[in-house]
């Protein structure tokens, strides 16, 4: 990946503090790049990732944010570019914590509220950021999404169809601003030993489904945040300056 230290400005991360989202924040930080990350409750959290980040040498800062609120979206946007200058990367990693459950057995509001988290909290925040990406004719965004777009999973669409509308939302953003040099891509998870995952594989799910979902992918282990954080980071790079509405799976081959 190109050299962050000479970089065209700061990277932006939504939900910096949940468990890939802070592996995220700290693989652009030990990258040389400034950060901006936001966190929705847990201040604590949020506080002990940011000292880890100016430890591999900031600058950084963390904004407590709903993102469901376009207003306040937006001028969160604006305090970054006022603060950072340009914005050279916006990340959305941000989600709603649910339980899987069939669909015969989800609450319409539970449907409802995670629709309103997920896809509502994503569109604020690219609308909002593409208005500067337009102005500095330049900049990525990234969002991640899950597996279960190529491979329909049970019990788990409150995951996979909020996605499937991100996942088209990203897409049409990569036809329709690339003219402007903004790329989009999106990075599908399959199982990451990380934040919302991590929880039902240490508290919710028995040792066996663990061991059975295991071993049905076909690298028989689960991914990192690390991992996922360094094909984010390589979706941001030159390298991959003719990639655009892509969608790169980081999940073991659990799609196939």
């Amino acid at each position: 990946m190109t050299d962050h230290k000479a970089s065209k400005g700061v990277t932006l991360v939504a939900g910096g503090s949940g468990g890939v989202g802070a592996a995220i924040c700290s693989e652009f930080a030990s990258r040389g790049s400034p950060l901006a990350f936001t966190y929705h409750r847990n201040e604590v959290k949020a506080e002990d990732l940011l000292s880890t980040i100016i430890e591999l040498g900031g600058p950084a800062q963390a904004y407590r944010l709903d993102l469901t609120d376009a207003e306040a979206a937006s001028k969160f946007v604006q305090t970054v570019t006022n603060q950072f200058g340009a914005i050279q990367n916006v990340i959305y990693a941000a989600g709603p914590a649910f339980e899987m459950a069939f669909v015969s057995k989800i609450n319409p509001k539970s449907w409802a509220d995670v629709f309103a988290t997920d896809v509502n909290g994503c569109f604020n925040l690219f609308h909002a950021a593409l208005q500067q990406l337009r102005k500095q004719k330049f900049g990525n965004l990234v969002a991640l999404s899950t597996c279960a777009l190529k491979r329909p999973p049970r019990a788990d669409v409150l995951s996979a169809a909020p996605k499937a509308a991100i996942d088209m939302l990203v897409k049409c953003i990569a036809k329709e601003e690339g003219r402007y040099g903004i790329r989009a891509n999106t990075v599908e998870l399959g199982f990451i030993a990380a934040g919302n995952a991590a929880y039902h594989m240490e508290h919710v799910w028995s040792p066996q489904l663990v061991e059975d979902i295991k071993g049905e992918t076909p690298l028989r282990r689960f991914g990192t945040g690390a991992e996922v954080a360094k094909a984010v980071a390589f979706l941001c790079s030159e390298d991959a300056n003719f990639i655009t509405g892509e969608s790169l799976s980081v999940d073991g081959g659990s799609h196939l």
